[in-house]
């Protein structure tokens, strides 16, 4: 009988299991989504010598160039599904950067994956339903020219994560916005490579 137990025991482990794997979604399976923007709230900056305000009206123009620019920041054609552009949720939270959380002497600096969690709860996802997209900005390093961002999709009513990858890219253009924008446009560019 305490044989019959375990077993019990063990099948209802491997279901569950099994349950929450089916749960999980896959960027190949998921048809339609709304991309909202380039989340800046949680970038550092190291290595540069501009204003707090000129990073913040660089991140503004980066946003809108998914509008400007629809072809070439093309996001129904990086996500491979139907998507809805709504930018203003991210374009919202930069008002809220300061210099003292913008600029960081910390070359290593890195999101966590609880700040990728406390990022899209602060997201404004409005009547939004089924998934949602955002790119997360991390270290932009003016030193190294690079700059670090991360590709969230999540289930817009649960919040839950269903992919996170970030890509480090290197930043090059003429003016704050052009020089930020080329990571962006070349992170955007390696979406599809994820799995």
């Amino acid at each position: 009988m305490n044989r019959m137990k375990k077993m019990m025991v063990l099948m209802c482990l491997l279901l569950t299991v099994f349950a929450n794997a089916q749960e999980k979604k896959s960027l190949k399976e998921i048809g339609e989504l709304t991309f909202l923007g380039v989340d800046f709230s949680q970038a550092r900056v190291f290595g540069a010598d501009e204003t707090t305000e000129q990073f913040k009206e660089a991140f503004r123009g980066i946003n809108n160039l998914f509008l400007r620019e629809p072809k070439k920041y093309d996001t129904a054609k990086a996500f491979d599904a139907k998507v809805t552009n709504d930018l203003d949720p991210s374009i919202d939270l930069i008002d809220g950067i300061s210099k003292a959380d913008l600029f960081t002497q910390d070359e290593n600096y890195a999101l966590t994956e609880a700040q990728i969690a406390e990022g899209i709860r602060k997201l404004n996802t409005g009547d939004a339903k089924g998934y949602a997209a955002v790119i997360m900005a991390g270290l932009l390093n003016k030193g190294r020219n690079k700059g670090t961002f991360t590709v969230v999709v999540f289930d817009i009513a649960t919040k839950d994560v269903v992919l996170s990858e970030s890509f480090t890219e290197r930043a090059r253009g003429f003016g704050l916005r052009n020089f930020w924008a080329y990571p962006v446009y070349k992170t955007l560019g390696k979406v599809k490579k994820i799995v």
